[in-house]
């Protein structure tokens, strides 16, 4: 609750170490995150679990979570390896069970970013040369989607990491991660439970 309040007063006041910016079609990176408070779920058939389209400020940007990589949502020509290193990160998921995973975790996302409010930090780095941006949401109790995808077995801990919106540490929120992911795998939640 307390790191929701503290996002919320930084956004609002300016923050030093926060920059509140208007969105463009192309933004260039910045050293500090950017809160966003106003962003919207827009739907697009490209969105999945950690990779969606966002509104904000009358543009649509696309943004990529930190840490976290959810399988694919189906099949396609070039996905083949992905699936199939993402159904063994897994315990060896067959490529249904693999996108099963995928689906969920898109509808997983779709239903919190639709139903309740978050707020998205970004230092509006690019993901490789794409037009997707990474970034944390975080959610009123304090935790982002990477983790609650992670915590309920859809989602695997990869992907680009950094220091968090709070100043934790990256190692330590990695650490954190996988923990709720031990839990998961014990709990048998998701992917971990073969769904």
């Amino acid at each position: 609750m307390w790191l929701w309040i503290a996002l919320l007063f930084a956004g609002w006041q300016g923050w030093e170490q926060v920059v509140q910016k208007t969105s463009s079609p192309e933004r260039e990176a910045t050293k500090v995150f950017e809160v966003i408070l106003d962003a919207k779920w827009h739907p697009h058939r490209d969105n999945d679990g950690d990779s969606f389209h966002l509104e904000h400020g009358g543009k649509v940007h696309e943004f990529r979570l930190y840490f976290a990589d959810c399988p694919e949502k189906k099949r396609h020509h070039l996905n083949g390896d992905r699936l199939a290193e993402q159904g063994r990160y897994f315990g060896g998921l067959s490529e249904a069970e693999t996108v099963l995973v995928g689906q969920r975790g898109e509808a997983f996302t779709r239903e919190l970013m639709s139903t309740q409010p978050f707020v998205v930090c970004t230092k509006w780095h690019k993901v490789y040369n794409s037009g997707r941006y990474y970034a944390f949401v975080i959610f009123p109790d304090d935790l982002d989607l990477s983790a609650k995808l992670v915590s309920a077995g859809l989602a695997r801990i990869h992907t680009g990491g950094t220091t968090l919106p709070d100043g934790r540490d990256k190692k330590a929120y990695e650490q954190q991660l996988k923990q709720m992911e031990a839990e998961a795998r014990n709990a048998r939640r998701g992917a971990w439970g073969r769904l």
